[in-house]
């Protein structure tokens, strides 16, 4: 009996140590974040606030969302956020119209070595940019916003490690693709949410759009895709922070 206790106990000390870890979300990994509740305001305290050109706020999946009507509003960041080896977007979408036409959820104004331009392409599939990157500058996920996906809330991230040289697309806390591509860090100076040079304009809503300088894992995409920023990241003691790597991404 006792052996056969010892060998239980033994299994459940192995299968704790085991267990992975998922590291929490602390506000010290956001490098911007617009949440749209009733402004423009940059929730990470860095002062990258947003200047509203139009747009409506509207009842959201946390909270207030911005509505944009696809032809002359959008959000302007006139603010550099900076150079990103390892950078992770994340945010909820509601497309209402423009399918098969591009639609910007943020782009830096003009395209020059560096940028990043991060938008649906003409094939309705999220398409991640950098101007000269290794391997071309797009990388693309599989899952195409189609006419079917109009008007309903959809969750997208994007995590992207220039050391690794990976990046991973999410769709509603799910992984939809990963890539073999890139090398060289992104640029995000100033830029606009929903437009491109008076292009490109989103038409829909959007929401809790936050930008992290890490690449977040799987269950920390989720964490914040069910919890939202203000939930997850004021629950968690920044003493407490767990450094986030790629190569900690779970398998």
């Amino acid at each position: 009996m006792f052996r056969i206790i010892s060998i239980c106990l033994s299994l459940l000390i192995l299968s704790v140590i085991c267990l992975p870890l998922s590291a929490e979300v602390s506000l010290d990994m956001v490098a911007a974040a617009w949440l749209f509740d009733g402004d423009a305001g940059d929730f990470s305290g860095n002062g990258y606030d947003g200047e509203l050109q139009g747009g409506s706020f509207v009842d959201g999946k946390f909270g207030q969302a911005i509505q944009l009507n696809g032809s002359n509003e959008w959000v302007n960041i006139p603010t550099r956020i900076g150079s990103f080896e390892e950078i992770t977007f994340t945010h909820w979408v509601k497309a209402a119209g423009r399918v098969g036409g591009w639609r910007v959820f943020f782009n830096n104004n003009g395209w020059k070595a560096g940028d990043i331009h991060y938008q649906l392409h003409p094939n309705n599939k999220v398409e991640f940019s950098i101007n000269g990157n290794s391997g071309g500058n797009d990388s693309f996920a599989d899952f195409a916003f189609t006419n079917e996906q109009l008007d309903k809330w959809v969750h997208v991230a994007t995590v992207y490690s220039a050391s690794a040289k990976k990046i991973r697309f999410y769709i509603n806390g799910e992984l939809d693709a990963e890539r073999d591509w890139g090398g060289n860090p992104g640029v995000l100076d100033p830029g606009r949410i929903g437009d491109w040079g008076g292009s490109r304009q989103w038409q829909g809503m959007l929401d809790e759009f936050i930008i992290f300088d890490t690449a977040l894992e799987e269950g920390q995409v989720m964490d914040v895709m069910d919890n939202g920023l203000e939930t997850t990241a004021t629950a968690v003691d920044p003493k407490a922070k767990l450094a986030t790597t790629w190569g900690s991404l779970k398998k």
